[in-house]
């Protein structure tokens, strides 16, 4: 890839499926990777969208994009994202291919109870207890029925992610269960793009 047409890696499957070690994976191979930054990257990639903008606009130096979520209240101590909508980031992902053709397109996966029981501990709950209050309005009030909502936005996402690059891209596309796929797998898929240092994968959060 040129400097005029640089590399883009965008991570499309959803926080607490081993965003944290992509990012350092990424990282540790030269990659230019961006992880979360405290909402702005989704506050980016919304506001791009809702005027019309390359979804990148102004967040367009990294090369590697992991963790584009927003969750209003957050970041807790100091918040930028009180009255924002709440962002799930990956689900932009025909819009990113629209805009950057070229691109690599990793679904990050894992069990989807463990990433439901992940997602309710996350911050102590915090996470949960926000996600909650940013669903009050579509009736969405306890944990069976927060569980059951990501449960349906899991595997509603991840068949329209896998029918979608099946049908449009599939040489650009990978699906990376994190506790399953072989990382030789995503080494394969990525060194015909960029030259690998680092060829092992680390996990973080393992328990969680």
């Amino acid at each position: 890839m040129s400097d005029r047409n640089p590399l883009r890696i965008f991570l499309i499957g959803f926080n607490k499926c081993g965003t944290t070690s992509f990012h350092d994976y990424f990282k540790a191979n030269g990659i230019s990777s961006v992880h979360w930054r405290a909402n702005t990257l989704a506050l980016a990639l919304h506001r791009n969208s809702q005027e019309g903008r390359p979804l990148l606009s102004g967040i367009d130096q990294w090369n590697a994009y992991t963790d584009m979520n927003c969750i209003p209240g957050s970041p807790w101590d100091a918040s930028n994202s009180t009255g924002k909508p709440l962002i799930e980031g990956c689900r932009y992902f025909r819009e990113l291919h629209r805009d950057y053709p070229e691109a690599l397109f990793i679904l990050n996966s894992r069990d989807p109870m463990q990433w439901v029981r992940s997602r309710l501990n996350h911050d102590g709950g915090r996470f949960a207890r926000a996600y909650l209050k940013a669903l009050a309005d579509e009736g969405i009030s306890n944990r069976r029925q927060l569980k059951q909502r990501w449960l349906e936005d899991w595997h509603t996402h991840h068949a329209e992610v896998i029918r979608y690059f099946s049908a449009k891209a599939r040489r650009q596309f990978l699906l990376f269960h994190i506790s399953e796929t072989p990382v030789k797998k995503l080494n394969r898929f990525l060194e015909r793009h960029v030259e690998l240092s680092c060829r092992e994968f680390p996990h973080h959060h393992r328990s969680a």
